[in-house]
């Protein structure tokens, strides 16, 4: 590793700025993943296409990518972030005009959208390479890798070797310019948003630890004092206690001791408050910086769900049986990819709602799955040890919120690998689920360092607080364990002994209610959502005017959205009489939607014979059929309930049979 280090540290010692400094090592680092990358793609595609040019084109790519260093090196750090900005579009670039001269009469589609993906990708470099008081550099670079962007089909076109449409799809080709430009823009501001923000908030550390600073010096001046006068008093008292005839002028001298003591004292004071004050107004701006994060978390998460969707829809415009086999696989690699982007995008979006509304919903969560989920995560840091892990699962499900219980569960199987012994093979990790009357108990226990509680006990869940450190880490992990227990209701211990082990014992309190937890509750209508059903519900109470109708549907479809349920069970005993138009709103908006977010089954109820409440019955199960969703009617919530409770047994039996649900 010590050789890595070198390589990435290269010409730190010429830079000024901290942020000059994190720029040259990023730099580093990106020829050097860069030099290693092509040695790989050398590899493969000689493998797969022989020796050509362009076979020949990637090491030497490599090469200059290499130039990074050597230019940091030798002081030139300057010229060494501009040419890494510049390196991957303009040789991407030249060697897409060179592919294409060779391939013209026989384009894929593909072929024009793969590499300016690459170029588009490497328009972020400026934004991490420098700061914005290298404004010069930071826009010179910036506008270089925009313009070649927007250059990259006239200069096709230039070459002779342009977009063929007689070949291609006009609409697809030249909506992906849409796209890919509007993700330049997006990942550009947000890129410069997030830069910003993480300056500003740096240099207001730097102000505060100057502050600091300043406040230490002051109280170390006062110490001194305090330390001289306290002398001075034991000087007084000897020489009390060695002339008894003084004793009225030491008294007198005492007395105006204690009376600038407690001037002092009152000065202090003063000055604390003051202090207090400053902290006050500090702690208010972070909080202030902190609502600033989470819009912009939310901003993103939102934003992003637009372009990541016009990109599926465009892989999905692509036929994998007009392509080659190779270019078929990577299409297929491609389509994954954004699918898991998707569904990030997806759990942000999840765990921003459930921070802002539904905080308080509890999920059936599998304990085995989250473990396993979560030990697959931890896979790469597992490969390098003989790890063993033992599951004593006997609570196999819960009922809380699934985002906490997993970061839970990862911080705690990571610690563990994280601070394993290095004198013992192999290394074990047992994990045991139980309950009592009052709640769910996780224990984590691990054969590993172990942690000196006599001494560190009361530091232990504190805010960047770590105990080893000969590996990476912040001293988060604990903390925000601690923090999110306590948000359940639940709090954890710990038990240890150095060299030998560690265990944490977690208690989550058990909801009071998981079958009716209510998530919306008017005159008219109550939304609630059934843990143990997986179903959200609605039961109307009465007449509803068509706003109420829309908006009770609407806020029923964010739910669906946030857990994905695949059942909904609607009571619609005092629905009363619904507009024909607001039928076919529901028809075209609700339900299509609510069919790509996993809703499979609908039971409605209704205990009385109504023609109308029949054809609108009817109405929707001609609706739902298409979309593969399974419509049944009950006279009673109590059938409606027992019909899901049986769907979901089947799905959960070709699961534990099949180990999947076709």
């Amino acid at each position: 590793m010590k050789p890595i280090y070198s390589v990435v540290f290269s010409g730190r010692q010429y830079t000024r700025t901290l942020s000059e400094r994190r720029g040259v090592t990023i730099a580093n680092a990106i020829g050097l993943s860069l030099v290693a990358l092509t040695l790989l793609l050398f590899v493969f595609y000689y493998t797969w296409y022989g020796w050509s040019v362009v076979t020949g084109a990637i090491p030497a790519i490599g090469l200059l990518a290499a130039n990074t260093i050597l230019l940091n090196r030798f002081g030139f750090v300057n010229i060494s972030r501009i040419w890494t900005c510049l390196l991957i579009p303009v040789i991407i670039t030249a060697l897409s005009i060179y592919s294409k001269t060779i391939y013209y009469n026989s384009p894929e589609e593909l072929d024009y959208f793969t590499f300016r993906f690459v170029i588009l990708g490497s328009c972020s470099f400026p934004w991490v390479l420098f700061s914005l008081h290298e404004k010069k550099l930071l826009l010179f670079c910036s506008l270089a890798g925009m313009v070649i962007l927007l250059a990259y089909d006239p200069l096709h076109q230039w070459f002779s070797v342009g977009y063929s449409q007689d070949r291609l799809k006009a609409s697809t080709y030249y909506f992906a310019n849409v796209v890919i430009f509007i993700s330049y823009c997006l990942l550009v501001s947000a890129l410069a948003f997030l830069k910003w923000t993480s300056e500003r908030n740096e240099a207001r550390n730097m102000e505060l630890i100057d502050e600091l600073n300043d406040t230490n010096e002051i109280l170390t001046e006062k110490n001194a004092e305090i330390e001289a006068q306290t002398s001075e008093l034991q000087a007084q008292s000897d020489v009390l206690e060695t002339n008894q005839r003084q004793l009225l002028d030491a008294y007198r001298m005492i007395e105006e001791q204690k009376n600038r003591l407690l001037t002092q004292n009152q000065s202090l004071t003063s000055e604390l408050l003051e202090k207090n004050k400053d902290l006050t107004e500090t702690n208010s701006e972070l909080i202030k910086h902190n609502n600033e994060l989470r819009q912009f978390s939310y901003t993103v998460s939102h934003n992003l769900r637009g372009p990541v969707a016009s990109l599926l829809g465009l892989i999905n415009l692509l036929e994998p049986t007009a392509l080659a086999q190779s270019d078929a696989e990577i299409l297929d690699h491609i389509r994954t990819s954004t699918e898991r982007l998707d569904m990030i995008i997806k759990d942000l979006t999840k765990i921003i709602d459930i921070r802002h509304d539904i905080f308080k919903i509890r999920q059936k969560i599998s304990i085995e799955e989250e473990i396993d989920e979560t030990f697959a995560i931890l896979h790469k840091d597992t490969l390098q040890s003989d790890v063993i892990l033992v599951k004593n699962i006997h609570q196999h499900y819960i009922y809380s919120v699934k985002p906490m219980v997993h970061s839970i569960v990862y911080n705690l199987l990571n610690n563990a690998l994280k601070y394993r012994s290095s004198e013992r093979q192999p290394v074990i990790i047992e994990i045991t689920s139980s309950e009592d009357e009052m709640y769910y108990i996780l224990e984590v226990q691990d054969n590993g360092l172990g942690i000196d509680l006599k001494r560190n006990r009361d530091n232990l869940f504190k805010l960047y607080k770590r105990f080893h450190f000969h590996t990476e880490g912040k001293g988060l992990g604990l903390y925000l364990v601690k923090l999110q227990v306590e948000a359940l209701g639940g709090h954890i211990t710990v038990d240890s002994e150095i060299n030998r082990y560690t265990k944490f014992t977690v208690y989550l309190k058990k909801p009071e209610d998981i079958q009716r937890q209510v998530l919306l509750k008017e005159r008219y209508a109550e939304i609630f959502y059934d843990a143990q059903l997986n179903a959200t519900g609605i039961i109307w109470q009465e007449s509803v005017t068509s706003e109420q109708y829309r908006h009770a549907f609407a806020k029923t479809l964010d739910f669906v959205k946030v857990y994905n349920t695949p059942n909904f069970i609607a009571d619609l005993s005092r629905h009363g009489y619904i507009d024909k138009e607001d039928q076919r709103w529901m028809f075209r908006e609700i339900i299509p939607e609510s069919a790509r977010n996993g809703l499979t089954r609908i039971a409605t109820v209704h205990p009385n014979a109504d023609s109308h409440i029949d054809n609108y019955i009817q109405s929707i199960q001609d609706v739902t059929a298409p979309f593969g969703i399974t419509q049944r009617y009950f006279t009673s919530m109590q059938d409606a309930v027992e019909w899901i409770e049986s769907e979901n047994e089947k799905i959960a039996l070709k699961i534990r049979t099949n180990g999947k649900v076709n």
